[in-house]
């Protein structure tokens, strides 16, 4: 008996390695997902204008912690000084002003982005980062920060007007409160008419500027000049978003794309950086537009203006526990969400048992099979500030369809997200 038993037992051990064999043999797309993956941390990225990288989510503590990760590698090894991120342009300038030595804490930083989604201890970690690398460097040496996002006005206002009152006193003092009803507190409840009176100002605002451009710059500097000119530049977008009938994402998408140009124009010519890390969402950085309402994303105008020039890397998680604003309460809360389909490149990466995992599809290129699957659409998670339990199981409220290897370049996998950790308010 019990040697009918151990033959039985064996008989069953063996089935089990052989049975496992055959799924793994039986599946190549496994075994070419398995193939290509390195480490995060071995990743190799390559020296390009802007390299972008996507979150999934908003609302997890891995993908900010990536942000940190890469531009690390950025920064040690080849040679990057200069961080944008999808927030506030004015708000971006308190965050430099503080990791070049200012007054505040990195907790108070990253509340100054603007959005909700920054106001956590990651975030906070990566400015404090930031601050210590520029604390013995010199002046040409050292990180710059700035936020491409026009949605916010009291930080762009601060900026302007602390430059106005150098240059022009009576002018800052005009327009101070002729442009009042263009504040964050009343952000989202403005009447339209409201709105477009302030835009109304603002361009006759910048026209004055503009006309006073060489008497201004006497009095300070063309830097400071064209800085301030960025603030209101931002005050004017986020107004023509808000008071107009522009299509509001597409429009929004329009502006994050220049003002990435500006940075890289203002940077080279005062500062002779010639390289930008850009962040902010998945379906911001890809390359083809797959955002609802979207005809064109910033990926998109930036793949076309630098070519391939443009290196966009994309994130995907296999599960993921995130906080965001539920859709119908506002409350900011936990969600979860936990990929299914045998043929995601989410669940081929969990397959591998990796933790995380760096994907170049241009090193996959090989692999004809596996390159016809990177070609072919599917959906890749994008989840942004808000959400509501409704969506988890219905995957098409929180992917989008996208052709990964026309989509980015590059893809970071990440198997269990975790929600951010929120600070103090």
């Amino acid at each position: 008996m019990k040697k009918n038993l151990l033959i039985v037992m064996s008989l069953l051990i063996m089935m089990s390695v052989l049975t496992g064999f055959q799924a793994v043999s039986t599946n190549p797309l496994q075994q070419s997902v398995k193939s290509s993956l390195v480490p995060v941390s071995k990743m190799a990225l390559p020296s390009k204008t802007i390299i972008g990288f996507g979150e999934a989510t908003h609302g997890n503590k891995q993908f900010t912690m990536l942000k940190l990760d890469i531009f690390k590698h950025l920064v040690e090894k080849q040679g990057y000084r200069v961080f944008a991120i999808e927030g506030d342009f004015g708000g971006g300038q308190k965050v430099n002003e503080y990791i070049l030595g200012g007054s505040g804490s990195a907790q108070d930083a990253a509340k100054a982005i603007g959005f909700t989604i920054y106001n956590t201890q990651e975030m906070a970690a990566l400015l404090s980062w930031m601050r210590s690398y520029n604390e013995h460097r010199d002046a040409k040496d050292k990180i710059h920060f700035y936020g491409f996002d026009m949605q916010r006005y009291d930080h762009n206002k601060n900026g302007l007007f602390s430059y106005l009152k150098k240059v022009d006193p009576p002018l800052a003092s005009k327009y101070e409160t002729a442009l009042a009803n263009l504040n964050d507190k009343t952000v989202y409840d403005q009447k339209k008419a409201t709105v477009q009176d302030g835009l109304s100002h603002m361009k006759s605002l910048m026209e004055r500027m503009k006309e006073n451009k060489s008497v201004y710059i006497a009095k300070s500097s063309e830097r400071e000049y064209e800085l301030a000119l960025a603030f209101a530049e931002a005050i004017k977008q986020n107004a023509t978003l808000r008071g107009t009938n522009a299509n509001y994402s597409n429009t929004r998408d329009f502006y994050m794309a220049e003002k990435v140009k500006w940075v890289l124009s203002y940077e080279k010519k005062y500062y002779g950086r010639e390289k930008l890390f850009i962040t902010g969402h998945n379906g911001h950085i890809e390359k083809t537009s797959t955002t609802a309402g979207t005809a064109t994303c910033m990926g998109a105008h930036l793949a076309k203006a630098f070519g391939d020039q443009y290196y966009a890397i994309g994130s995907e998680f296999y599960e993921s526990s995130f906080i965001a604003n539920d859709a119908f309460t506002n409350e900011r809360k936990e969600f979860h969400v936990k990929n299914s389909g045998n043929d995601r490149l989410a669940v081929l990466f969990a397959q591998t048992n990796m933790q995380d995992g760096f994907l170049d599809f241009a090193k996959a290129k090989n692999n004809e099979s596996f390159t016809a699957y990177l070609n072919k659409t599917q959906p890749i998670s994008a989840i942004g500030a808000v959400f509501s339990g409704l969506y988890e199981k219905m995957e098409k409220m929180y992917t989008l369809q996208m052709v990964p290897a026309k989509a980015f370049d590059a893809l970071i996998f990440v198997r269990t997200a975790t929600p951010s950790v929120m600070l103090k308010e």
